[in-house]
Formats: C-alpha cells, structure tokens, sequence
C-alpha cells in the first residue's frame, strides 16, 4: 500500500519511541521495514496492544515501512486516568502520530475495533486518509455488531465453559492474581477466537503486567462503551479515500458487517477470501498480502467488488 498523493515518507526516525498524544499521553510506537510506501497499522481491541495484530502484519513490511502503536490504555503507551479513553482521544493520538511521522496523509490498516478508531478519525480528518484496508473489523453500526460478538460458545462443554468466563471475570474485575497466565488461558479455551482467527499469531496478552491488567479491567470494557452507539453508515459521503475490506469466505455471520463497511464508504469494495475463516489474514497469507500488494496506486485486485456486487 502506498499513500499515493501523500507529499511525505515517514521520515528517519528512531525504531521506536513515544509520541506524545493527545492530553499529553505517551504513545508507544515501532517502526519496521523499508521501502517508497508507508503505513499506519491501527489494532483492535481498543488497547488490544500493537502484538495483537503485528506477528501476522509483519511479512507486510518487505518493500515498505509499517508503523506499528500500542493505543493508549494498553501495550507500552500510557495508562491514562479513565475518563481519557474516549474517541477524541483514540483520534488525537492518531493525529498526533502522523504529524511525528510528517505524513500528509496516511495509508491504513485496520484490525477488528481499529476499524471504529478510523472511522472515527476519518470523521475529523477526512482529507489525511488516502488508502484504507480493514481486516476482520468490527461492524460500522454497534446495533448489528452487538448480536455477532454476543454469540454463544461453539463449544459443548460447560466445565470449559464456566472456567473461561470465571478467568475473564478474574481479569475484569482485577481479582487474577497471574494476569499473564490467566489471559494465555483464556484465549487457549476460546473456541470462537480460534475458529474465526484461526492461523493467527497475535495475542493480546504480549505486554506488561500492569498494561494487561488495565486493559482488561478499564480499556476493553469503557472504551467501546465511550463510543456510544455507534453508526458509521450514513457518514462518509464526501470521503474520496478507497477501502478494500477483506473478508474469509468461511465466516458466513460476519459477512454482513463487512458489506455494510464498503457500503458506508463510497469507494468500497469487499474482497472475499475462498477457504479461510474471519481472519483471513491469518490463516490466508498468501492470497490476502497479494491483494494487499495490488491495492496501491489504486489498483484493485482481482475479485474486490461493491458490496453489491458481492
């Protein structure tokens, strides 16, 4: 992906380092690869931390530069007072991270919630987006995002069950006396993690203790709250910056929050990935970093079609 237009590369900057964000948060970030196109990889969660999507995102880096950031209110960026885990401030940190980077505009890569932070952003700054690609992302409208991530366990055993929801108890309420240990183990029993992620090499439990823990008890939970009830389907008329969402064919319930993205931006398109679950990214990287390939330059690739053509 190249930010066609952009005026600027990321400049020589120390491999990583701290940005300062908005309200003054220290925003963690590292930079990898080289090469002419550099891009802004947002992950999910929100907090999530930047290894939750960089061990798959990494081969990405041959040919270009990738910038990686740890959002605040998880990784190695700062833990704010909670009441700063708002969109403004997802958004200022964002900004704040392509001014340091003298970016005109930005290309990105957005992972599951990443792509609410984007949309967010690109409410306040429509014209520093030039590329988008959002993979697996959560839905632009909470109301039809809600019932797919409130599923229940494709799993028969209740003994499993019962322990994975009593570790993220442990976790949200603070009481995980292991937090590192008690995270490994619950993503280890989530059935639904593994079959719609699976291949994937990210986790979210891969930074500090004290991050971990305030990610589980205050950004995972009051963040997406602080977004209220989203619905970014009416709102980007006027955006001219392209979006290729990529989705796996095999993830039938989550096709509908993807199509509904390439609808919400006016040069949308959605590619479908043949055999392969939500994170196609994952599981499909050959097919899917191709396609990833081909989109700079706005070019297309094969098989990328309206939401309508789908």
């Amino acid at each position: 992906m190249t930010a066609a237009g952009c005026g600027h590369q990321a400049p020589r900057v120390p491999p990583q380092g701290y940005v300062t964000g908005a309200d003054g948060a220290q925003i963690y970030y590292e930079v990898i690869g080289s090469g002419g196109d550099t891009v802004v990889v947002v992950h999910g969660g929100p907090g999530a931390g930047m290894n939750d999507s960089r061990p798959d995102l990494e081969p990405l880096a041959r040919g270009r530069v990738m910038i990686f950031y740890d959002q605040r209110g998880g990784g190695r960026s700062e833990l704010p007072d909670t009441t700063l885990l708002t969109p403004q401030h997802f958004v200022g940190d964002l900004e704040a991270l392509r001014e340091h980077f003298n970016l005109d505009q930005m290309s990105l890569i957005a992972q599951s919630f990443g792509a609410i932070i984007v949309a967010e952003y690109l409410r306040a700054h429509p014209h520093r987006v030039a590329r988008m690609v959002f993979l697996a992302p959560t839905g632009p409208n909470r109301k039809e995002a809600a019932p797919f991530y409130g599923r229940p366990p494709v799993t028969s055993d209740t003994a499993a069950i019962r322990r994975q929801r009593d570790i993220m108890h442990s976790l949200m309420d603070g009481r995980a006396r292991d937090p590192l240990a008690a995270c490994r183990e619950f993503e280890a029993l989530d059935t639904r993690l593994r079959l719609m992620f699976a291949g994937r090499k990210g986790t979210t439990c891969n930074m500090p203790v004290p991050a971990l823990r305030y990610y589980y008890q205050y950004t995972a939970r009051l963040a997406p709250q602080a977004f209220g009830k989203w619905d970014y389907t009416q709102s980007f008329r006027g955006v001219r910056a392209p979006l290729l969402v990529i989705h796996g064919e095999l993830d039938k319930d989550g096709l509908p929050m993807t199509r509904s993205w390439a609808r919400a931006i006016p040069n949308g398109r959605v590619l479908v990935i043949p055999n392969a679950v939500r994170a196609a990214y994952a599981e499909r990287p050959d097919a899917v970093f191709q396609a990833m390939d081909e989109f700079p330059e706005g070019r297309w690739p094969d098989g990328a079609l309206p939401a309508g053509g789908q």
